[in-house]
């Protein structure tokens, strides 16, 4: 027995302190092309590659937490024409300073959000797999023209309770990016992209998400024979995010 409280004791101690290297797999920026806004934060810098910088609509885009979102813009650029594009590099990504922690990307958000109302007449807050809980923060305290959620969770506290059952994972967990917290304070458009084969974020997370969004705000939409990674390469999927965008800004 007591063999057995110290071995489940520690291996309470080991996710309490290894935590985050579950949750964030910082990239260097491979793409040293792209153009880079650098927004001054009181706690960090953080770097956006950026396109377009110009016009008068803009995206404020969230990735994944494993991408390098320098290599995701030349697709964006070239699908999504006449607006401007903001992808973020988080905290420890890219050329960003500090480490990546949710207090801290949920900060750098909203300031990287304020400064581009101020460049801008309209931003659209799109968000990727980890990235959509800092979009949905975003929209939950501003008003964007429109809110893009791909493959979205309720929350990675319930996510890690599935995987780890036997851990009391909301005691544990530091950074439990709530998302399904939020979202009842959304009013802009809504679009959220499932992937029909999605391994790592379950059916019912994002449906559970789905649910608390205010009445006739949120629309989802599956896209078929894809998964967590793959939905993007669908063109089902650029498709449908175009034509969002373009209706969120109303351009043709």
């Amino acid at each position: 027995l007591v063999l057995g409280v110290t071995a489940y004791t520690g291996l309470c101690l080991f996710f309490f302190f290894t935590q985050r290297s579950f949750i964030y797999f910082p990239r260097q920026r491979q793409n040293k092309s792209t153009e880079i806004l650098k927004v001054d934060t009181p706690q960090a810098i953080i770097e956006c590659s950026a396109h377009n910088l110009q016009s008068e609509h803009a995206i404020l885009y969230f990735g994944g937490n494993a991408e390098d979102v320098s290599l995701s813009l030349p697709e964006y650029a070239r699908m999504i024409s006449g607006v401007a594009i903001y992808m973020v590099h988080y905290r420890g990504y890219g050329g960003s300073t500090g480490s990546p922690s949710e207090a801290g990307l949920r900060h750098d958000a909203l300031a990287i959000y304020r400064h581009l109302e101020d460049k801008h007449s309209d931003v659209l807050v799109m968000g990727r797999s980890l990235g959509t809980s800092l979009a949905i923060g975003v929209a939950a305290q501003f008003e964007p023209k429109g809110l893009l959620l791909i493959t979205p969770f309720d929350s990675i506290q319930a996510i890690a309770q599935r995987v780890a059952p036997f851990l009391p994972i909301r005691l544990l967990l530091s950074d439990p990016y709530r998302s399904i917290d939020l979202v009842s304070a959304i009013q802009c458009p809504t679009l959220v992209l499932a992937a029909s084969d999605d391994e790592i974020i379950p059916e019912e997370n994002t449906l559970r998400l789905v649910k608390k969004f205010p009445p006739e705000i949120a629309t989802l939409q599956v896209i078929p024979e894809t998964d967590h990674n793959s939905i993007s390469s669908s063109t089902l999927y650029w498709s449908s995010t175009c034509r969002f965008i373009e209706n969120a800004f109303n351009t043709p």
